[in-house]
């Protein structure tokens, strides 16, 4: 690109200082797997253009993410406002070490647990002490643990409230281990389990991350689904 996207050019210098260094470290020690800068830019107009204060996260990696949204809450001052969930305990640990570098651990908590254990869902509702209200989904690619984490998550999302399925194209069907059809096979079926939801797929038929893309430049695609308010 021959421009910054916003979700650096809005970083104050000490916080792409931090960012610089999370690229380099995690790049020597070949952790990185970050997301898409168009998922990021998403979620950036998501969280900054609504103020989302309440967000929990599921997939931490090695702590990019959290480090971006813990920024842009920061920028708001909505403290307690990220609950990011792993069950690796090296990117757990990764993770802290950043959130406690970039000084956020005000705005993000770091969670061990199970995606799929409803206690873990309760935790995160203490920490904000209400519902989430964005619910990032970027964890297990597996058919069968997505199709549940749906039903999981959908339940503790808020009532007006969105969740984000990263990874639903053709070409990320290949990121389950289980060859079951991935995270698209379980958005699409849950997706017609509940025809109250409005829900749309960007980029599901993308097979390869050659260009030209559609529009969205994210050639593992993107689902969403908004929760109804209750009548």
């Amino acid at each position: 690109m021959n421009y910054v996207p916003a979700i650096y050019s809005d970083l104050s210098e000490s916080e792409w200082t931090i960012v610089a260094q999370w690229f380099a470290e995690t790049g020597r020690a070949d952790q990185v797997d970050e997301v898409s800068v168009p998922l990021m830019s998403f979620l950036h107009g998501l969280v900054l253009g609504n103020r989302a204060e309440h967000i929990v996260q599921l997939g931490t990696h090695a702590g990019y993410s959290a480090l971006l949204l813990g920024f842009m809450l920061r920028r708001m001052n909505a403290r307690r406002g990220l609950f990011t969930i792993d069950n690796v305990p090296a990117s757990l640990s990764a993770t802290r070490q950043w959130v406690g570098r970039a000084e956020l651990n005000d705005f993000v908590e770091i969670a061990e647990g199970d995606f799929l254990d409803p206690e873990i869902a309760r935790a995160a509702k203490d920490y904000f002490g209400t519902a989430p209200e964005l619910v990032i989904l970027d964890s297990s690619h597996e058919y069968s643990a997505t199709l549940r984490q749906l039903d999981l998550w959908y339940d503790a999302l808020a009532y007006g409230g969105m969740l984000v399925a990263h990874d639903v194209s053709r070409f990320a069907q290949n990121l389950d281990a289980t060859k079951e059809g991935g995270v698209r096979r379980a958005f699409v079926e849950w997706r017609a389990a509940h025809p109250e939801c409005e829900s749309i797929l960007l980029n599901p038929n993308a097979e390869s991350t050659d260009l030209p893309l559609p529009f969205y430049k994210d050639a593992g695609g993107l689902g969403l689904i908004h929760k109804p308010r209750a009548k």
